[in-house]
């Protein structure tokens, strides 16, 4: 628990510098700040290269999915594309053996950049995907985002998936992870997107996805972790068939909750009692390639 609130402390801090720089909150999530140089990808299957950051001469060249790049600034020129708006941004890349510069509107590039291998996991936040609901007699909207998992190789994209997280606190911050098939039959890699927000009390948002050997995506379930420091815990883990107490082609999910006593411990620290346990189980299909939660 302790780790997990140095984690927050420390993605506060790295947000607080992102946010200072430039008001594009749409753009938090992407992790980039603009007097940093940072390596990405090309999120988009086509991006454009422009010899200035906008929109008004012909593109200068052509970059592809998985196409590596080198954030070198940022412009104060924006842009609104599928409802998200974000600066131009000065790269630099390598094309036919040449160093190139130019610029490229920033939700054309990846999100954290992942590999594995010849393999790169390719993600970023493709558009908006609000929605409503009624409360209240009242209509409200709910902001969200479509984001966009590409598995690239050597030059192609072989296979996509997505998901919808919800634009909130949550989405302050992303990272991601690319395992092994942690012992699942056919499965090639695990891979994990993961949201997260700057404080205690904001949930952390973990995706996870399948990737197997016949080059299909498949989305798993997903887990949230939540706390406020030395009140409350909401803890969710799985454990995979290669992992201690795995079993073949099982995924046993578990959920503990728990809250302080007015007791302390010889540290001074709040004794936690539980006030919540649940556990499922999913079964892998390796023939169908799906994941389902096996009733009891």
């Amino acid at each position: 628990m302790k780790a997990l609130i140095l984690t927050l402390l420390t993605v506060s801090s790295i947000i607080a510098k992102g946010q200072s720089i430039e008001n594009f909150p749409d753009m938090r999530t992407w992790g980039i700040y603009y007097t940093d140089t940072v390596e990405r990808y090309i999120f988009a299957d086509t991006a454009y290269i422009r010899i200035s950051p906008d929109t008004k001469q012909s593109p200068i060249d052509t970059l592809f999915a998985g196409d590596n790049i080198l954030v070198t600034g940022a412009s104060a020129n924006a842009l609104t594309i599928r409802g998200i708006k974000g600066p131009w941004l000065k790269i630099k890349y390598v094309k036919n053996g040449e160093e190139k510069n130019g610029y490229i509107w920033q939700g054309l590039i990846s999100c954290t950049p992942l590999r594995r291998g010849d393999l790169k996991f390719v993600f970023g936040i493709e558009r908006r995907a609000d929605s409503s609901y009624t409360a209240d007699n009242r209509k409200e909207n709910m902001p969200r985002y479509l984001v966009r998992l590409k598995v690239v190789q050597n030059g192609k994209i072989i296979t996509r998936s997505s998901l919808i997280t919800n634009d909130n606190e949550s989405a302050n911050f992303c990272d991601g992870k690319v395992m092994s098939g942690l012992g699942l039959t056919n499965v090639q890699n695990i891979v994990v997107i993961s949201f997260s927000g700057a404080a205690c009390g904001i949930p952390t948002l973990d995706y996870y996805f399948a990737f197997t050997k016949n080059n299909t995506l498949v989305r798993f379930p997903d887990k949230m972790n939540v706390g406020y420091a030395g009140a409350y815990y909401h803890e969710e883990k799985f454990i995979f068939p290669a992992e201690k107490n795995g079993k073949p082609d099982l995924l046993f999910w578990s959920m503990t909750e728990e809250e302080a006593t007015d007791k302390t411990d010889q540290n001074g620290e709040p004794v936690m009692r539980t006030i919540a346990r649940k556990n499922k189980t999913y079964t892998w299909n390796s023939q169908e390639e799906s994941i389902t939660e096996t009733k009891k």
